[in-house]
């Protein structure tokens, strides 16, 4: 019966139906009229003037015919646009010419999680790519650490995070996500961790509710988990103790030397290994890069997919070591982390900033134990990994990337890429 409710009043779509429907029927009574003038001779003795009364009928028809064609299919479209997008900047058209340039542009897979993969989302998201962002489940701080040991979930908080990076729902719609309680039971919780976590109780599966979660919010791309599976983190440092959850990790002062998920996760989810087999550029990180960027990594689907894939593959260095993480860390030693969890897996080429902030800017972030990453001509060297040094540090916030420069340098470096 639901394919029947257009039918009901005051739709004020019916109308507009008709209309181009009359104008349809004008058009094809104007071709018939039309035909009639150029195919019939006249008779001896017959006034021609009987065939300019055919053309001139036919002419008034065809103009009519348009006209009632032209207005109906407008009006139409845009009643169909107030009632689809009521409230919204953008329109049908806008939407369709936009996604049309998305699926003609490359497609683009990017691995992490927190604030760095939602700052390189918020800039692709400008530019006629196709997204799709894995991320990791790794995470078991704040909001998200405490919904999932209250209600045995998997953590929201980044994926909320990089659906609001790729929203297209409005400010309003964003500014709800990401609002946060300060007071009462709810405290310290985000309004989007808390929706992601309702719809998943609704559709009784987190993957389900992620994936309605990227249609309510009208995002441009995918945003995926990375896995399915209730899993923690676990470091192993080198004088053989162990770290488990990733706030323990961030926080306790030790080298890793390597990373495993406990339980040991089952395989990716589909859509995940799909977009990576279809990628032409996958990008890993910016991010903490032993609690983020490489959780994705442990997944031995998508480790090994990646390893077998022609896509360009460009891994983005932090802008600035992460105390905890990547204490003094050089840029080569970023790669040699990623050798150690997922051998074989190759680099094209490696985004390094090269723009130096000014001992002003850099002073806060010093007396936090935070220094630009050093960039080791030696140890590259030895790498076969291209090296690309452009300026995509944020001048306000030096420990990030700037989004509109990230994505504009990642881009830039895949159109050279590509025609390797």
């Amino acid at each position: 019966m639901r394919s029947w409710r257009w039918l009901l009043p005051g739709l004020r779509l019916k109308r507009w139906v008709l209309v181009a429907s009359f104008g349809a029927v004008f058009l094809v009574l104007g071709a018939i009229f039309l035909g009639l003038g150029m195919f019939k001779s006249p008779m001896p003795g017959e006034n021609p003037e009987g065939l300019v009364n055919f053309y001139t009928t036919a002419g008034i028809l065809i103009g009519l015919g348009v006209i009632l064609v032209f207005t109906g299919v407008y009006r139409l479209v845009r009643t169909t646009e107030k009632l689809l997008r009521k409230g919204e900047k953008r329109g049908i058209t806008e939407i369709a010419y936009d996604q049309a340039r998305r699926e003609l542009g490359p497609r683009v897979v990017c691995l992490g999680g927190g604030h760095g993969l939602s700052t390189l989302l918020t800039g692709l998201k400008t530019h006629p790519v196709s997204i799709t962002a894995v991320v990791s489940m790794a995470d078991d701080g704040g909001s998200s650490g405490r919904l999932r040991k209250d209600f045995d979930i998997l953590p929201p908080g980044d994926i909320r995070n990089c659906l609001v990076a790729l929203a297209d729902a409005g400010p309003v719609m964003r500014d709800l996500m990401q609002h946060r309680f300060t007071e009462g039971e709810f405290a310290g919780h985000s309004f989007g961790n808390l929706f992601i976590y309702v719809l998943s109780q609704i559709r009784e599966d987190f993957g389900q509710a992620i994936l309605e979660s990227n249609r309510i919010l009208s995002v441009r791309g995918m945003v995926l988990p990375a896995t399915l599976d209730r899993v923690s983190l676990v470091a192993t440092h080198p004088d053989g103790s162990k770290s488990t959850g990733q706030r323990v990790i961030a926080q306790c002062g030790k080298p890793i030397e390597g990373l495993e998920l406990k339980p040991q996760s089952g395989s990716a989810p589909p859509d995940v290994l799909e977009a990576l087999k279809s990628a032409d550029l996958i990008v890993f990180g910016p991010g903490s890069l032993y609690t983020s960027v490489l959780p994705t990594l442990l997944e031995e689907d998508i480790a090994s997919t990646i390893t077998k894939s022609q896509a360009v593959k460009l891994f983005i260095i932090n802008t600035m070591c992460q105390p905890g993480e990547t204490d003094g860390f050089t840029v080569a030693e970023y790669l040699q982390a990623v050798e150690k969890i997922a051998p074989g897996l190759a680099m094209d080429a490696i985004l390094v900033n090269s723009y130096r902030p000014s001992a002003v800017k850099l002073e806060s972030h010093q007396n936090k134990g935070e220094y630009l990453t050093e960039y080791d001509r030696k140890g590259l060297a030895q790498l076969p990994v291209r090296v690309f040094l452009r300026d995509v540090i944020d001048l306000e916030q030096p420990s990030r990337h700037d989004p509109e420069k990230l994505s504009a340098a990642v881009l830039e470096i895949f159109q050279q890429l590509r025609t390797r």
